[in-house]
């Protein structure tokens, strides 16, 4: 059962910051943690009515996935993201459109530095939204098929996009690589954040070369004065820059 998977984690040992408020008071903290957000996460996962999945969304807010009156978003949201994924597929229209909501916010929250990036299964280190926009993309198949309230959230994927590396070649000053795109570049071009074996190199402009179909995934991108070209290898992997410099 999905209360039992959320049980499972150890979500205390997820890397989160404590969070600092001004002292009003002698009885008051200066500092505090933050709560497992597993309690909101079941409530939510088993309300059925619109009073009880207020209350779950309030309290996931204020937990170690997100801290809403700060726009804070935690490491914990990547580990709790699968589990609102599966929430959307509810019948109950009420928690599948809070969970939709969640996933939203972590996309567009801003993390504290230090607690900005997670590791991902294939060693490299995306910044928190980069990370569940991902996990988002994997469920695309789950998602269209709500119709706007799915096609929103992938869309709001598409900044946060990640470039795997399959061919490289060298044009000049110019680098002209083959991969797998998820997510979307815009055509004039945006700068990149390499990562290749625990080491990011910023890349100052990554740009289609082709238009690109958005369909098929297969994307040929040119990178400008490319200086070295040997990080940009297959099995590198590259997200937005401006991800990866997102901090409170």
């Amino acid at each position: 059962m999905l209360a039992d998977e959320i049980n499972a984690v150890g979500w205390l040992a997820i890397p989160t910051p404590r969070l600092h408020v001004p002292r009003v008071g002698r009885d008051v903290p200066e500092w505090f943690d933050l709560r497992s957000p597993a309690p909101g996460l079941r409530d939510l996962a088993t309300a059925t009515n619109i009073p009880a999945v207020a209350e779950a969304a309030t309290y996931l807010t204020s937990s170690s996935i997100l801290w809403g009156h700060m726009g804070a978003v935690f490491p914990a949201a990547v580990t709790a993201a699968p589990f609102l994924l599966r929430i959307v597929e509810r019948d109950y229209v009420h928690a599948r459109d809070a969970a939709l909501s969640l996933l939203s916010n972590m996309l567009d929250s801003a993390p504290f530095e230090g607690f900005n990036r997670v590791g991902a299964a294939d060693g490299s280190t995306p910044a928190l939204c980069c990370a569940v926009a991902e996990l988002i993309r994997a469920r695309q198949d789950r998602l269209l098929p709500l119709g706007k309230p799915g096609r929103l959230l992938l869309e709001e994927c598409s900044p946060h996009w990640r470039f795997e590396f399959t061919e490289v070649a060298r044009d000049g000053a110019d680098l002209i690589v083959l991969g797998h795109l998820g997510g979307r570049i815009p055509a004039s071009g945006v700068a990149g954040e390499l990562q290749r074996d625990g080491m990011i190199v910023r890349l100052d402009l990554v740009a289609p070369e082709y238009p690109l179909d958005g369909v098929s995934g297969e994307a040929c991108l040119r990178i400008e004065r490319a200086a070295d070209e040997l990080q940009c290898v297959p099995g590198a992997v590259m997200f937005p820059a401006e991800c990866g410099d997102y901090v409170h």
